[in-house]
């Protein structure tokens, strides 16, 4: 009988020694419907059959309403999970809740901010206050592997500038110098999160270089926008202005108005189509208006005049010879994974020249400005190599 005792006790202590080390389960959670879900993995400590709040030794997961790319739910030691009855069963299978059990519930807390994140209560799956309705002896997690999330394909940045370029004075028998005009007014959108950036409107905008007024823009309004969902995954980018001028009136126009949109193509891979069409009002060049109409984007005209200028020793005035292009696009980083498709809404490129009878004092000024520009820099088709994008640009003077 001793001997019996001794083995039946050597057993006990074996038992209860795999029990209190048994290996940690991971649980795979796989809720999506409509917008609403719940991915990620919850693990606990091994144990299998009834389990309480200790038991949970660790959560990885992401949680949202609207979809993708939704919130990632802090850890444990941020978060706290309670389990109130028994409700909460682990198997080798997976992890059930039993929504049957009146008083019990499962709750993930967020603990820097005392928020709700998730509640399974009665027939009743809560995520961020949006209830899913649930049944029966639920399986809310897996022991499988679940396939992978479905991601949009594509992730956008998006961004909206007034004005940027340089000058460059040359005077005869010096090294040139040249001045920065730094993007001004811009808004941006990142592509890791859904964001809307729309810049407070800005009254006025100018500025002067070696004297010579190089542009002057009123009623400015920028916006930048991405979207990372399965149903919307884009990004757009809108840079308005009201009254503008470059070079001191030499080329003005009343309004204008440019948006680039780009989205991934719903039946082709690694496509993206972009469009824009700019509406630009009561455009003047040298004082003699540009007729209405619709153009194809790229369009030039030249651009021609005098500037005052103090610096210039003939009655202060030099020559602008040069061509205004308009909805300019800017394709880089084709073949590679991160691709630019932009637009410059106003570009002013060309030479003013003052020539003097005394030596030393002819200089010339290269002009290269470019007014309401909007990108979506740097996106990712995810292949590594990111096809020319698909464009249908306009140009609509009114």
């Amino acid at each position: 009988m001793r001997i019996g005792f001794r083995v039946l006790f050597a057993v006990a202590i074996a038992i209860s020694s795999m029990a209190a080390y048994a290996s940690p389960i991971v649980y795979h959670v796989d809720y999506q419907n409509n917008g609403v879900l719940l991915v990620g993995t919850i693990t606990t400590d091994g144990k299998l059959g009834k389990l309480a709040s200790e038991d949970i030794v660790d959560l990885h997961l992401i949680a949202s309403t609207t979809g993708l790319p939704g919130t990632v739910i802090y850890p444990l030691g941020y978060s706290i999970v309670t389990i109130h009855s028994m409700s909460v069963t682990a198997t080798t299978e997976g992890l059930f809740f039993d929504t049957t059990d009146r008083g019990g519930s499962l709750i993930i807390t967020e603990n820097l901010h005392d928020t709700t994140e998730v509640v399974l209560r009665g027939n009743s799956m809560a995520i961020y206050g949006v209830s899913e309705p649930i049944s029966g002896n639920y399986e809310f997690a897996s022991a499988a592997t679940p396939p992978p999330v479905p991601v949009p394909p594509i992730r956008f940045h998006a961004s909206a500038s007034t004005i940027s370029g340089t000058v460059t004075k040359t005077i005869e028998g010096r090294s040139p110098v040249i001045r920065t005009i730094g993007a001004s007014d811009t808004a941006t959108a990142a592509t890791d999160l859904n964001t809307v950036t729309d810049q407070v409107p800005n009254p006025g905008n100018s500025q002067t270089v070696f004297d010579v007024p190089i542009y002057n823009l009123r009623n400015i309004e920028n916006s930048a926008t991405t979207d990372y969902t399965i149903a919307l995954d884009d990004g757009i980018a809108e840079t308005k202005t009201g009254p503008g001028s470059f070079l001191n009136g030499l080329v003005y126009w009343q309004s204008n108005d440019d948006r680039l949109s780009c989205k991934g193509d719903a039946a082709i891979s690694n496509r993206v189509d972009c469009t824009s069409t700019e509406i630009l009002s009561g455009l003047l060049i040298n004082r003699v208006g540009i007729h209405a109409g619709k153009y194809p984007a790229g369009t030039s005209f030249p651009v021609s005049g005098k500037i005052n200028d103090p610096n210039c020793a003939i009655l202060g005035v030099e020559t602008f010879s040069g061509y205004l292009i308009l909805q300019e696009s800017r394709i880089t980083g084709l073949g590679t994974g991160g691709v630019t498709a932009g637009l410059a809404g106003l570009h002013l490129v060309g030479t003013a020249s003052c020539v003097s009878v005394l030596p030393g004092r002819s200089f010339t000024t290269q002009y290269d400005m470019t007014a309401e520009n909007v990108s979506l820099p740097n996106y990712d088709t995810g292949s590594g190599n990111s096809a020319t994008p698909y464009t249908a640009f306009s140009l609509q003077i009114q």
